[in-house]
């Protein structure tokens, strides 16, 4: 009997934790095709600085913030179909250094290597 006290609260628990939870149906900023990861910003409103050719674009949160852009029900959004490929690309990005520090350790490890086994 106790057993069926305590799946029952359970069940209720979880019923009780997804009415708490805001915004669960409306379309996330990090699986759209626009977003750019590394920045924290939207690819599709931004400007060009005519002068250097620079892009500068607005963060997601203002964005999504203003409801005469995306708006909070993120109007233009559109799924990233290849999110597989852009975030190895942006954490490649972003760790750079790191990756040029070991890819210049392993040749300059393989050229002595290969010197001294000549």
């Amino acid at each position: 009997m106790k057993i069926i006290k305590h799946i029952f609260f359970i069940i209720n628990i979880r019923r009780v934790e997804l009415y708490f939870i805001q915004n669960q149906h409306k379309p996330i900023c990090a699986n759209c095709k626009f977003f750019i990861a590394d920045k924290n910003e939207c690819g599709k409103f931004g400007d060009v600085n005519i002068i250097t050719g620079k892009y500068t674009y607005e963060t997601a949160t203002s964005v999504r913030n203003d409801e005469n852009k995306c708006g909070e029900y993120a109007i233009f959004f559109r799924t990233n179909y290849f999110k597989f490929i852009t975030i190895p690309y942006y954490f490649v990005l972003k760790n750079s250094y790191e990756f040029m520090t070991v890819s210049f350790f392993f040749i300059i490890t393989n050229f002595v290597w290969y010197i001294l086994h000549l």
